[in-house]
């Protein structure tokens, strides 16, 4: 017999799921340098939290609530390094770039950080061949799963957690 995962999916209202949503960083490009998102890590690590922002694609289909994979792309290893859950309503804000775009963010809390260049990750190669449908290399960040493509993550997710569990324990995390 194999294994079932239980997945769950928060219902937020009587007619919308929890939706998915995939966000790029390419530290190489972005304002949000490997410099920030370690420190981040170190300040989780010791128990603070500053709040923090990310540009939404599918802002349109955004909710509180609904869950997000950060995943690192460019120069060196590619793969998720953020998981979490979008805690406001998309808002429109500056463009990060510079650009003069019209950009939306969304606050987001953040339940697991996997520093790209020191831990396994669920990489971007694996995705390719999970989930073949969605482009884990480049792209807009903020994209929007389907359900099925959701479902998919989510187990290879669970899986990647429960192989990976000495990531997350308290002494292991300081040292990352």
């Amino acid at each position: 017999m194999g294994k079932f995962i239980e997945l769950k999916i928060e219902k937020r209202d009587s007619d919308r799921l929890q939706n998915t949503f995939i966000l790029m960083w390419n530290p190489a490009i972005s304002n949000y340098k490997i410099e920030e998102f370690e420190e981040q890590l170190r300040d989780m690590s010791e128990g603070f939290y500053d709040e923090f922002s990310w540009a939404v694609w599918d802002h349109e289909q955004a909710r509180d609530g609904d869950r997000f994979y950060m995943v690192k792309v460019g120069p060196g290893t590619n793969g998720i390094v953020m998981s979490g859950t979008f805690t406001s309503e998309p808002y429109q804000g500056e463009d990060w770039s510079g650009k003069g775009r019209t950009v939306f963010y969304m606050e987001m809390e953040i339940e697991e950080m996997i520093h790209p260049d020191r831990c396994p990750l669920l990489t971007s190669e694996r995705l390719s061949m999970e989930i073949p449908d969605f482009t884990w290399t480049e792209g807009h960040s903020g994209r929007i799963l389907t359900a099925e493509q959701a479902d998919r993550l989510a187990i290879l997710w669970d899986r990647y957690l429960k192989e990976n569990s000495f990531i997350f324990e308290p002494r292991a995390a300081k040292n990352y």
